[in-house]
């Protein structure tokens, strides 16, 4: 565990806000890559990343103070201190998703192509951040004597690197959504689809390792029933999808 990257005084640079950073830069410049070899403008594609990026983060760090309202309201000081880490990864996914649909409806452009084109390089950025999450000690595992357990100055005993885990299988999401596009054409939604599920899944079993979480009422994380809902939504397009094609 190290957290700090650079200090100066008071003034604190922390490894997760770097590895975050370093994240979304690789994601967005594979994206942009990607926009420009399909003939999008590069004035359009910087919009929509800067929109994304925006209400990404905005997202994340809203539904991470909202599903840990009590300590906030006890630390409402602590709301403004994000490079201290503190980002729900379904916030950034649902408040992204929102602005892309509203973006290219006013825009006129594909909304399914541009979410199938940027869910191929999303898990790449996620893998990176949760270097970060591992560097500074937030988002751990619960306690194990597996031979991958580590420990974290704070805690007594070893615990499950649930980062690294998290890094592992969004690497491998990354290399099978990159698969798919090359095999599958841009607009159908079904790269996007597939990405929603293979986050979802990742979420919802990884998550039973976690051991800084609190469960709810159904023995569930939050993040858990967040997951669950997204696969369920996903689940749904995706029938509708096939069925709307079979009628044509």
């Amino acid at each position: 565990m190290h957290p700090i990257f650079l200090k100066i005084g008071n003034f604190v640079i922390y490894w997760y806000g770097i590895f975050v950073a370093i994240g979304i830069f690789i994601s967005v410049f594979l994206f942009q890559k990607e926009c420009i070899k399909e003939g999008h403008e590069e004035k359009l594609i910087s919009e929509i990343v800067f929109g994304t990026i925006l209400t990404g983060i905005f997202g994340a760090r809203f539904l991470h103070i909202l599903v840990n309202i009590h300590y906030y309201v006890l630390h409402p000081v602590e709301i403004i201190k994000i490079r201290n880490g503190g980002l729900a990864v379904e916030g950034a996914i649902i408040f992204s998703l929102v602005f892309i649909i509203l973006y290219t409806k006013i825009k006129r452009i594909s909304t399914v192509k541009v979410l199938d084109t940027i869910a191929i390089f999303v898990p790449i950025g996620q893998a990176i951040g949760r270097i970060g999450c591992f560097l500074n000690g937030c988002c751990y595992g619960k306690k194990t004597d597996f031979l991958f357990g580590v420990k974290f100055p704070f805690l007594e005993y070893k615990v499950h690197p649930t980062q690294l885990y998290y890094s592992f299988f969004y690497i491998l999401l990354f290399i099978l959504l990159k698969k798919m596009s090359l095999k599958s054409k841009k607009g159908q939604g079904i790269i996007f689809s597939s990405y929603l599920i293979g986050f979802s899944i990742i979420r919802y079993f990884v998550d039973f390792l976690r051991g800084d979480l609190k469960k709810t009422s159904y023995n569930l994380y939050p993040t858990q029933i967040i997951a669950i809902f997204i696969f369920l939504f996903t689940g749904i397009y995706i029938t509708f999808k096939l069925f709307k094609k079979g009628d044509e």
